[in-house]
C-alpha cells in the first residue's frame, strides 16, 4: 500500500497589511449594488482597507499586486459580459500571461444571472476559470445568483457572503477584527458620512455657474454618479427630441408598429453604416418634481456634492464640487430612477433610521434583514414598486431619510438611473435626424397591495 494521503492543508494566511479589493462588472446596476454591499459589510467587520471599482476603471496589469480580490459579475443579453468587463477580459486572455502570473492572489467570484437562459452566469464562470488558469487561488467556490430564485440573486448572495467572511477571517483574523458585527449586524447603526450635499437657492446662484448645454449637463450629472461616471467616453451622446411618432398599423390590428423620428436640434449626428443606436428615455418631469417635493425640497434649487471633511472621494469620482452647481431637478432626472425602478434593499435599511413611527421602523428593519428578504422581494421587485410609490406610503418625514444620502454616498439611497438602453438599427437621409420603427408591447400586472408597513396582504 502506498502512503496515506495527507490531510488537506489550510489556505496560507493573508498578509497582515493590504486591502480587500472589490471589482464589479455591471450593466444595469445590480452587480454594482451587490459589490457595494460587500464593501459595507467588510467595513462593518473592521476591514482596515477596502475599495470598490468598476472593472473598466481598474488596470488589469496591476492585478498581480493585489492579494485579496472579490469579483462581482453580471450577465447581459444571451450570456454576454457587461460592457465594463470586456476590456478587462481581453487583457486576461493575453497569451503571454503565464500559469503563475497571479500566484499569490486569492479571489472569490459572485455572478448574477438567470437560470432561464442557457448560458446561465457564463461571464462569472469564465472569469473564475481563467483566474485559476493564471495561478490564482480561490477563497471560496463561485456563487451564482439567480433571478429565478424567490428572493432573486440575494437568495444566493446572503449565504455566499457569510462563507466569504468566515473564510477570510480564518485565513487572517486581523482582516476582519469585528466579524461578529457582520454576522449579527446592528441595524441601528448607519455609518459615518462620506459625502455632503450643499443646497443653494436660485437667487444665490451666479448666472455664470448655470449650464444650459445638454452635453455638459449630462457630463456634470454623471461625474456625480459613481455608476454612470465610467460610461465609455468613446460613445457619443446626444440629447434628442422626438419630432414624429406615427402609427403604421391600423387601430384594430393586434400589433402597434410605429415610425419614430428623433432630431438633434443643436448639432449634427455623426454615424456610419452599421452603427447601432442606444436610446435611454428621459424621465417624466412630473415624477421628478413629485419626488423632490415629497422630500420638501425645491426642484429649482441648485446643489453641489463633495467629499466631506476633505476625505478621498469614493470610487475616485470627481463629483461636481469643482465643476460648479447643478439644478436639483436635473440631477435627479439624470442620475436617479424614481418612477420605474424598484428601490434596493439598502434603501429600506437607511429608511429605517429615519422612520418616526415605531411600527414603520420595525417593518423596514425586517425588510432589510435576511429573515425579511423573501417578503421584500415579493413586495418590491415582483410587484415593481418604485421609489416614488414607497415614499408616499411612509408617514414619517421623508426629508430626513433623503438626507441620509450624505451618510454613505451620493445616489446610493436610490436605484441609479439604469443604463438599460434600447439598441436598434436606424436610418436617415439627414445627419440631424434618426428614423426607426418599433413595435409596442403591452402587458398586464396583478393589482398591488398598498399596505407596506401596517400588516401583511392577502
Amino acid at each position: 500500500m502506498g502512503p496515506s494521503p495527507s490531510p488537506p492543508q489550510p489556505p496560507p494566511p493573508l498578509p497582515a497589511t493590504g486591502r480587500l479589493l472589490v471589482l464589479y462588472a455591471s450593466q444595469t446596476g445590480n452587480a454594482m449594488d451587490a459589490a457595494e454591499r460587500v464593501v459595507r459589510e467588510a467595513e462593518r467587520g473592521g476591514c482596515p482597507a477596502v475599495d470598490v471599482l468598476s472593472m473598466d476603471s481598474f488596470d488589469p496589469s496591476c492585478l498581480p499586486g493585489e492579494r485579496s480580490v472579490v469579483f462581482v459579475v453580471s450577465t447581459t443579453g444571451q450570456g454576454d459580459p457587461p460592457d465594463s468587463m470586456k476590456g478587462f477580459w481581453r487583457y486576461l486572455l493575453k497569451k503571454d500571461l503565464g500559469a503563475r502570473w497571479l500566484e499569490g492572489l486569492r479571489f472569490a467570484v459572485f455572478g448574477l444571472g438567470d437560470s432561464g437562459y442557457q448560458k446561465y452566469n457564463l461571464p462569472a464562470k469564465k472569469i473564475d476559470r481563467r483566474l485559476l488558469q493564471l495561478g490564482a487561488e480561490i477563497i471560496i467556490e463561485i456563487g451564482l445568483g439567480d433571478d429565478q430564485h424567490p428572493s432573486g440573486y440575494e437568495g444566493a448572495l446572503d449565504p455566499w457572503l457569510l462563507s466569504l467572511w468566515e473564510s477570510l477571517n480564518k485565513a487572517n483574523p486581523s482582516l476582519l477584527p469585528r466579524i461578529t458585527d457582520i454576522i449579527n449586524p446592528n441595524l441601528n447603526y448607519l455609518g459615518d458620512s462620506k459625502i455632503e450635499v450643499i443646497y443653494y437657492s436660485c437667487n444665490d446662484t451666479p448666472p455664470d455657474s448655470i449650464v444650459s448645454d445638454s452635453k455638459k449637463l449630462i457630463k456634470r450629472a454623471r461625474l456625480m454618479s459613481p455608476a454612470l461616471k465610467f460610461h465609455s467616453d468613446g460613445e457619443p451622446q446626444y440629447m434628442l427630441k422626438m419630432v414624429t411618432n406615427q402609427r403604421l398599423t391600423k387601430e384594430d390590428y393586434e400589433k402597434d408598429v410605429r415610425h419614430f423620428e428623433l432630431e438633434d436640434p443643436s448639432s449634427g449626428i455623426s454615424y456610419q453604416v452599421g452603427d447601432a443606436l442606444e436610446i435611454l428615455p428621459s424621465q417624466n418631469p412630473s415624477a421628478v418634481n413629485a419626488f423632490i417635493e415629497r422630500c420638501n425640497l425645491d426642484p429649482d434649487c441648485y446643489i453641489t456634492i463633495r467629499a466631506k471633511g476633505g476625505d478621498e472621494v469614493p470610487n475616485g469620482s470627481l463629483l461636481n464640487g469643482s465643476m460648479g452647481r447643478i439644478k436639483l431637478s436635473t440631477f435627479v432626472a439624470l442620475t436617479m430612477d424614481v418612477a420605474s425602478a424598484s428601490p434596493r434593499r439598502y434603501f429600506f435599511e437607511i429608511m429605517s433610521h429615519f422612520a418616526t413611527a415605531e411600527h414603520e421602523k420595525e417593518r423596514l428593519q425586517y425588510f432589510a434583514s435576511p429573515e425579511g428578504r423573501d417578503d421584500l422581494y415579493q413586495y418590491n421587485q415582483k410587484e415593481s414598486r418604485t421609489v416614488l410609490e414607497v415614499s408616499y406610503v411612509l408617514t414619517g418625514d421623508f426629508l430626513y431619510a433623503v438626507l441620509a444620502i450624505q451618510k454613505i454616498s451620493v445616489c446610493k439611497l436610490y436605484h441609479l438611473y439604469d443604463n438599460r438602453p434600447l439598441s436598434l438599427e436606424f436610418f436617415s437621409w439627414l445627419n440631424r435626424e434618426i428614423w426607426f420603427c418599433a413595435t409596442f408591447r403591452y402587458w398586464r400586472i396583478f393589482p398591488r397591495c398598498t399596505c407596506l408597513l401596517n400588516g401583511w396582504c392577502n
